[in-house]
């Protein structure tokens, strides 16, 4: 009997555009650039080097003023003739194309204390300084933060600074319960 043994091989899909990878034609240059603006703010509150994070940033914003070239150049593997957009991007956008996904990322949320959503809801305090001040120092309060404040220590904080912390103050003020 012909083919027996053989596992049976499926038809491939029809091509839903000849740009367009089929299997993930949905994801677009702004879910892309999306993706690499989350990893740049990731990498930047770990203390990633900031060429690394200028480089992601960088190429996000690219995607974003080109996203109507986005799918043919990622079908022709062009997709590095874009501004700031290397080697390295380019095959970070391919895997996103291809999964929807970017390999890492998942790692860097899991590294995000809890505590960050709650401290991040007071203005003046990003995502970068939220995760300094419950990995570095232990807080994971608004009350913990307005005890920091009073004391003056977030101006201890090196990226903050007296302006920084004046910021966080006011948005402190602005939270109910100031």
């Amino acid at each position: 009997m012909p083919g027996a043994g053989r596992p049976h091989r499926p038809e491939p899909p029809p091509e839903t555009a000849p740009d367009v990878p089929p299997e993930r034609a949905d994801v677009s240059a702004a879910r892309v650039a999306e993706l690499l603006l989350e990893a740049a703010d990731l990498l930047e509150a770990f203390g990633e080097t900031p060429h690394r994070v200028r480089a992601y940033r960088q190429g996000a914003e690219s995607l974003g003023r080109h996203a109507g070239e986005f799918h043919p150049r990622l079908a022709a593997g062009t997709l590095t003739e874009l501004p700031g957009i290397g080697r390295e991007l380019a095959a970070k956008a391919a895997e996103i194309a291809a999964t929807g996904q970017l390999a890492g990322l998942a790692a860097l949320r899991a590294r995000v204390p809890p505590e960050t959503a709650v401290l991040t809801a007071v203005p003046g305090v990003d995502l970068k300084t939220a995760i300094y001040l419950a990995s570095r120092l232990h807080v994971h309060t608004v009350a913990h933060l307005r005890v920091l404040a009073r004391t003056h220590l977030l101006r201890s904080i090196p990226w903050l600074g007296p302006e920084g912390a004046r910021r966080i103050d006011a948005g402190l003020a602005r939270v109910s319960g100031a």
